[in-house]
């Protein structure tokens, strides 16, 4: 069975990509998440439903490593965000303040399509604004 939801780490290709970066050497992390986050910013078309899943998880593994209070409550955090977290600086957190952005148009996203047919755009929503907040976006 599928994992689906609406919180940024409630779907099997947010989890696939929270389990690349586990795995990754600390210093590769970075750019893992940078090129995520690329991948949804510098999209000029419609934006596949993984894509933005992983870019969505990508922009809260950056909150989260800024400020680690703004996933308290969230299902599947990693534990290695507690013990290395990725180091955030001014550019990192533009990628994730706008990759979120473009998590929240709804014309343009499969995600939200998705999350549309199970009426649960609105929690999910919710939960991007609280990111947003969280980046001081």
């Amino acid at each position: 069975m599928a994992a689906g939801g609406a919180g940024p780490f409630e779907n099997d290709d947010a989890l696939d990509f929270l389990d690349d970066l586990e795995e990754a050497d600390p210093q590769e992390r970075r750019s893992k998440v940078e090129s995520a986050l690329g991948r949804v910013i510098r999209a000029k078309e419609y934006i596949e439903a993984p894509t933005m899943s992983e870019a969505i998880a990508a922009a809260v593994v950056v909150a989260a490593s800024d400020d680690p209070e703004s996933v308290v409550g969230e299902r599947n955090v990693p534990r290695w965000l507690d013990e290395d977290p990725l180091e955030v600086d001014e550019r990192l957190e533009e990628f994730a303040t706008q990759a979120l952005y473009r998590a929240l148009r709804a014309d343009d996203n499969e995600l939200w399509e998705i999350l549309a047919d199970e009426d649960a755009e609105e929690r999910f929503s919710t939960r991007i604004t609280h990111y947003l907040d969280a980046l001081g976006a």
